[in-house]
């Protein structure tokens, strides 16, 4: 009984303790890449990798982006306004309370979410398979930096990726909101925008792009740590996406409310 007791306690310690010093090599590649940022400022070499991976992250996750902000757009407005009519029999609020709720919450949390299940899925699988056919250990027998090579084109481009969708998401749900408050709702455009202007000011789109940059940042790093201590072949890389995945969508709802509460504050 007590060996069998020991044998699950290990069991459960060791994914556990596999996690956390995975979560610990991140914070050593950010580092590892802040130094690797500032001898790119100094001498350019990873311009065309990064080009590339902006268009491949950017581009390729527009569309899922778009439509399902859109469609996010479209419930949020009917929602708020189901509650408002029920509560305060008035829909006048709507306006300011879904370019609120857009511009500091949904336009941001749902597109970061999204590049989690698309980009760090796929990082960590590229990253991984590599790490696993010993691609990596080849390219530093080449000397080639991993970090420089595969790390910071990713990261600068999921960075700067981020932040546009970011704007793009937003306009996208308010665009939506927009649509059912004049179709359903009896508002104008004119009179929407109007009510709109006097809730929504820079602030909010300080915080959205503070976010979108944010969240833009913790993918990539993440994911390239989950794929740089994949072992155990396919499989391996397998297990390794998953984690990945699982860890970033945690890390991005902490970071969601860490920020949050600093914007309240702050902004």
């Amino acid at each position: 009984m007590t060996t069998q007791l020991v044998a699950a306690l290990e069991a459960l310690g060791s994914p556990i303790s596999e996690q956390l010093a995975t979560l610990r090599y991140s914070f050593v590649l950010f580092f590892e890449l802040i130094a690797e940022s500032f001898r790119q400022l100094l001498r350019p070499s990873r311009a065309p990798e990064v080009i590339q991976q902006i268009v491949s992250i950017g581009i390729g996750s527009l569309p899922i982006i778009t439509v399902s902000t859109a469609f996010a757009g479209f419930v949020v407005t009917n929602e708020i306004a189901w509650h408002m009519d029920r509560a305060l029999h008035s829909v006048t609020m709507i306006p300011g309370l879904t370019g609120q709720f857009v511009l500091r919450e949904l336009g941001i949390a749902v597109p970061a979410l999204l590049l989690v299940a698309k980009v760090g899925a796929s990082i960590t699988a590229e990253v991984g398979s590599m790490k696993v056919t010993e691609q990596i250990d080849a390219l530093k027998l080449l000397g080639i930096e991993p970090v420089g090579y595969l790390v910071y084109p990713r990261f600068v481009a999921t960075v700067v990726a981020s932040a546009c969708l970011t704007l793009i998401a937003s306009a996208m749900t308010l665009a939506a909101a927009i649509s059912v408050a004049c179709t359903r709702f009896g508002f104008s455009l004119l009179e929407y925008l109007n009510a709109l202007r006097h809730f929504v000011t820079y602030r909010d789109l300080v915080c959205a792009l503070t976010k979108g940059i944010v969240f833009g940042a913790v993918i990539p790093i993440i994911s390239c740590a989950y794929g740089f201590r994949c072992k155990g072949g396919a499989e391996g890389v397998g297990t390794a996406t998953t984690n990945s995945v699982v860890t970033s969508t945690v890390a991005i709802i902490l970071l969601d409310f860490i920020l949050t509460f600093l914007f309240t504050r702050v902004l």
